[in-house]
């Protein structure tokens, strides 16, 4: 049986609070993503979330 919308959100929300995750978004200049191209570059990572950490 298929799962209604409000299940799979409520199983969603208990899933995302028992791991703790937590969602970010950024908006950035292009000066900003230009210095974060560059960190990648320079670091090796291929991450954009792993580098801003």
């Amino acid at each position: 049986m298929a799962k209604i919308s409000q299940e799979r959100s409520a199983q969603t929300a208990k899933t995302r609070g028992a791991n703790a995750v937590v969602e970010l978004r950024l908006k950035v200049r292009p000066g900003t993503r230009q210095a974060l191209a560059g960190l990648m570059e320079w670091s090796g990572i291929t991450e954009q979330g792993e580098v801003m950490t």
